[in-house]
């Protein structure tokens, strides 16, 4: 039986492809960089800011790249399109639902800043435990980190945890923490525990678990 439910936050809570990709233009434009172009971004989607600014950047130095990090976190109130973050339909009467049975979290590769002023979110924030941003934990997902501290700060037991994602990294994450997975994708998973096509169909899913 599942207690506890840990949810990525990009492509699971908020679609945020259009809101990242116009952010992150303006953010290396204000860098003196060459903006990521819609093809470039939509390898590095799922990939942290770290990630993405060296790969944008190819640079090495680290304090180039805290540079632009502090330069991201300092202007993201002001050029963040958070009007274009796109949320599930039934995103509340799903969460609310769910928090009356289940434990709930929140584990996702953003930055803190970034995952804290999503007003879409705001509804629905008392629902989750925990939020487990990027700055919470060393390592970051493929690596179990992220997932092994949120189960260990809500006290769950892994085998009773099932982590919600959309990405193969979500699926190896979770295994690697000896949790299960649920991956909400058109595309098969078959390494995932389970597969579902629609926000709507996790009440459902969950109670497949035994």
């Amino acid at each position: 039986m599942i207690t506890t439910i840990l949810f990525d936050l990009d492509g699971v809570l908020v679609d945020s492809f259009e809101a990242n990709l116009l952010f992150l233009q303006q953010l290396f434009v204000k860098a003196g960089y060459e903006p990521p172009s819609r093809k470039t971004y939509t390898h590095l989607f799922h990939a942290s800011l770290v990630e993405v600014i060296k790969t944008v950047t190819k640079s090495t130095s680290q304090e180039e790249i805290n540079r632009i990090m502090t330069l991201g976190n300092d202007h993201r109130s002001d050029i963040y399109p958070y009007d274009k973050l796109k949320t599930p339909t039934d995103l509340y009467t799903v969460v609310q639902m769910l928090h009356k049975t289940y434990t709930l979290g929140i584990v996702t590769s953003r930055i803190k800043s970034g995952t804290e002023n999503i007003p879409q979110l705001q509804q629905i924030r008392k629902c989750f435990d925990i939020i487990v941003t990027y700055e919470d934990t060393k390592e970051h997902k493929p690596h179990p980190e992220p997932l092994t501290f949120a189960v260990r700060k809500l006290h769950s037991d892994p085998a009773k945890t099932v982590y919600i994602g959309d990405q193969q990294t979500d699926v190896l994450a979770a295994k690697a923490a000896h949790v299960q997975s649920i991956i909400l994708s058109q595309n098969p998973f078959p390494q995932a525990t389970r597969c579902i096509h629609s926000f709507s169909d996790i009440p459902t899913v969950l109670t497949s678990f035994f």
